[in-house]
């Protein structure tokens, strides 16, 4: 099989974790793509099951670089064009988006019978690559993760608020909190994610959207309550802001469906997990 995306934080953990299973993985990059020429590269083409964990376009840069958007859209429809054309077409499993996804009259938890409503230019995005695998004809699933977190997150470009706060706490430097630290995420562990990947690769008939993530909402305030706690108070200064006005209301996912259809839920905690990345990161 192969992962797209193979050096960043998701798709880095997803080719290791398979690899460990006993799974033979190639990677690609953007210094070595999937795609060369308008055709899959020859080490893709036989390939049976595809990991699209490409990870460029971030919501900072969805929000102020709507033409970097745009290219990525295009490079993606060339992909799943090539794909589509192959006489065995490989099985997609796109890495999407749970936590910008679902939104405006519905409530959370959010289900995958609820209708797509991105809440902003990262979540439209997303839903234009699930659209984009679907017009072509793929057999893909996309899984619609929540806000991942964990080991080997740097924090680029404005995503991952917890690698974004240990950064900050490393360098000395007050964390930012935005708003009153009410509104409410749902954050799942790195492991957990390439487990649910794993067992969306061993089942053919994985549903074409699986919602992955903890099913928990948890408030800024309290997720700066853990970090600090896994930190020290002493190394923790806050400074708070006012609300930035883009991003989402409060949102966490509904996980029963990866539960009965895969088997899977999350088994990382949120304190042992906050723990073990500020263990790595401060290392």
């Amino acid at each position: 099989m192969a992962v797209v995306g193979s050096r960043g934080f998701l798709g880095s953990a997803i080719a290791a974790g398979l690899a460990a299973r006993g799974s033979r993985v190639t990677g690609f990059t953007r210094t070595d793509p999937v795609l060369v020429d308008d055709a899959l590269a020859p080490r893709a083409v036989d390939v049976p099951v595809l990991v699209w964990a490409a990870g460029g376009i971030t919501p900072t840069v969805a929000q102020e670089e709507p033409a970097r958007v745009e290219a990525e859209l295009a490079a993606f429809r060339s992909f799943a064009r090539a794909a589509a054309s192959r006489p065995a077409p490989p099985r997609i499993v796109l890495l999407s988006t749970g936590g910008a996804m679902y939104g405006g009259a519905g409530r959370p938890p959010y289900a995958e019978t609820d209708a797509p409503h991105p809440p902003n230019a990262y979540g439209a995005y997303k839903l234009a690559q699930e659209r984009v695998l679907a017009d072509a004809g793929l057999a893909a699933t996309a899984m619609r993760v929540a806000n991942a977190y964990g080991p080997g997150q740097r924090g680029d470009h404005g995503q991952g608020v917890l690698a974004i706060w240990m950064r900050a706490a490393l360098a000395g430097a007050p964390i930012r909190l935005y708003g009153g630290g009410t509104v409410a995420r749902d954050y799942v562990h790195v492991d957990d994610v390439v487990d649910a990947v794993a067992r969306v690769i061993a089942r053919p008939d994985a549903p074409p959207v699986v919602n992955i993530g903890s099913g928990v909402p948890t408030p800024l305030c309290d997720l700066l309550d853990v970090l600090t706690h896994a930190i020290g108070a002493d190394g923790v200064r806050v400074e708070h802001l006012p609300s930035r006005g883009v991003d989402p209301d409060s949102t966490w996912l509904d996980v029963s469906l990866a539960h009965d259809a895969l088997g899977w839920e999350p088994r990382v905690g949120l304190a042992e997990g906050i723990a073990g990345m500020w263990e790595r990161r401060a290392a």
